[in-house]
């Protein structure tokens, strides 16, 4: 007979859920990440709940990456997580989702950490782009 640990290990929470926890974990570290390093504000809205979930990053009105997050089941408690930047790079991360959690779950800030990484890259390649294009005009 399984114990109690093994069923709730083998519970597949709602992929809306964990799709939540990473765009709550995405919003929190990019917004810190940016200030910290630029002194910018970047906006994360989410356009479509999905799945798979669409997301926008406004970085203070000069322009936006449109992402597109995709959330698959692996097994037990974990699932990965495909992120896709519009005509940009793709990346796939992992989310473990704590035992015992219920909704809504907790941020995760590796995951946070790890995600707005990817996106900061692109944002830094697209923000070099915007200026030298500025400085030409």
């Amino acid at each position: 007979m399984p114990d109690a640990h093994s069923r709730l290990a083998d519970k597949a929470a709602p992929v809306t859920q964990i799709a939540d926890a990473t765009y709550r974990s995405l919003t929190s570290a990019l917004s810190r990440r940016c200030a910290d390093l630029y002194d910018m504000d970047v906006r994360v809205t989410r356009v479509d709940a999905g799945p798979p979930m669409k997301v926008r990053v406004h970085c203070e009105d000069r322009f936006e990456l449109r992402l597109r997050v995709t959330v698959e089941h692996v097994g037990g408690n974990v699932y990965d997580v495909f992120c896709t930047i519009e005509e940009g790079a793709s990346s796939q991360l992992t989310y473990s989702r704590p035992e015992g959690a219920d909704t809504p779950l907790p941020l995760c800030p590796r995951l946070g950490q790890r995600f707005s990484a990817f996106v900061m890259e692109e944002l830094e390649r697209r923000l070099g782009r915007w200026h030298l294009c500025r400085e030409e005009d």
